[in-house]
């Protein structure tokens, strides 16, 4: 990416260059590149893309920095599963309660 005078971006102008963006678009203060570059990771992993897929996806160097990504993202599975178990467990005993007749 270039500036309006056709020179690559420093870290900063190109960080301040996003806020500018955000503002454009309507898009509320704080959303940052790094932020986005992680919603990327983390989307990338949660569709099971496979880590060595994630890495060059992103450009990372190392499969340590990536493999946080695919870790979030199978906690982040393993607890929508049990909030699933949970919910049907649930529902089942409310069923079986709509089934019990008092007798005295």
């Amino acid at each position: 990416m270039k500036t309006a005078w056709g020179k690559p971006f420093s870290e900063k102008s190109l960080t301040n260059q996003m806020a500018v963006w955000c503002k454009q678009a309507g898009i509320p203060a704080g959303y940052t590149l790094h932020g986005l570059r992680r919603t990327f990771g983390s989307y990338l992993a949660e569709c099971n893309v496979e880590a060595k897929g994630i890495m060059t996806a992103l450009g990372h160097s190392a499969m340590s920095v990536t493999d946080s990504y695919v870790r979030d993202a199978n906690k982040k599975l393993a607890m929508f599963d049990i909030a699933q178990t949970i919910n049907e467990r649930e529902e089942k005993r409310d069923q079986r309660r709509g089934h019990v007749r008092m007798v005295r």
